[in-house]
């Protein structure tokens, strides 16, 4: 995308996987953003029902293309066909934008205007609320625990009543929403394929911060966040699964001293739920559990055990 517009160009890449109803309401939301120069980018990644460029176009006329995929290739691979893309368009900046999420019509302008005044700025994001919650920031971004590789999220409304509406440095932020300048990419290239879903993203900041660029919060900028729909919601066993293995091999790539303590972790959990937990779906939790340990130590890396895709009612 070459453009003598004042405004650096943009491309958001929107993965999508089933929830027509999610990308909907993302798309119109899309249509208000109040930002000259950005063009969206559909991925279709295994859809029971392929998109129509006519029909997203009725909703949002700033989608240039969908890039189907005719099977669910994971999250990374995904988005790195959506990036590639962008890439070869000379977009100065990529949007990362997840299909459950609504925009603020401001929210690309702050992203962008805070890219352009921090120099070493490499990831920027927005505080993220809870679709259910509209005034309650989630999860923004925290910092990363390497001693015991796990996530830490900041108290991002506290961040904000401190420092009020500048832009503030965090360790990591949430994949869900991302603008990422072109020269990173170029730098630490894409998404490690390996993740097929979660962790890719934290991986990614991890490589950033490595290559000397910072992962910038900006609160000014707004979205909400519906989370976990295309999975079967929170703890199903899909989620269970791909959290568990993607964090071993996170571990593996980042924090290996981590690793026994992770493998204590999800065993005291499989013993928790077998023998005391009284939590409906607890069988198949623990069955998650246990399959994500033992594929990761088998290496096998791509979308999973069938059963989980059946649960979740998806072909994959």
């Amino acid at each position: 995308m070459v453009s003598h517009d004042p405004e650096p160009s943009v491309c958001a890449v929107i993965v999508h996987f089933n929830s027509r109803s999610d990308l909907w309401a993302c798309l119109q939301s899309c249509r208000a953003i109040e930002y000259g120069n950005y063009e969206i980018i559909l991925v279709e990644n295994g859809s029971r029902i392929p998109l129509d460029l006519g029909e997203v176009r009725s909703l949002c006329d700033r989608v240039r293309k969908i890039l189907n995929i005719p099977v669910n290739i994971g999250y990374p691979r995904a988005a790195n066909v959506g990036l590639r893309e962008a890439l070869n368009h000379r977009s100065e900046y990529v949007l990362l934008l997840n299909d459950d999420t609504k925009v603020a019509p401001g929210f690309l302008r702050e992203l962008v205007n805070a890219g352009e005044a921090i120099e070493d700025a490499g990831g920027l994001g927005p505080a993220i609320y809870d679709s259910e919650t509209p005034m309650k920031i989630s999860n923004s971004g925290g910092r990363i625990d390497l001693a015991t590789c796990r996530l830490h999220l900041s108290d991002v409304q506290q961040v904000v009543q401190q420092e009020g509406r500048k832009p503030v440095t965090l360790e990591f932020l949430t994949g869900c929403c991302l603008l990422v300048k072109r020269r990173v990419l170029e730098a630490i290239g894409l998404f490690d394929e390996r993740f097929y879903l979660y962790w890719e993203d934290a991986d990614f900041m991890v490589r950033m911060n490595q290559a000397g660029f910072k992962n910038v919060l900006v609160p000014s900028a707004s979205i909400w966040h519906k989370g976990s729909a295309s999975v079967g919601g929170l703890k199903s066993p899909f989620q269970v699964y791909h959290l568990t293995r993607s964090q071993l091999l996170f571990a593996k790539l980042h924090a290996p001293q981590a690793l026994s303590y992770l493998r204590r972790v999800i065993l005291r959990t499989i013993g928790w739920l077998l023998f005391k937990s009284r939590e409906a779906g607890r069988l198949q939790e623990a069955r998650a559990y246990f399959l994500a340990l033992r594929d990761y130590h088998l290496n096998r890396l791509g979308r999973g055990p069938d059963w989980l895709w059946k649960q979740l009612g998806a072909s994959g």
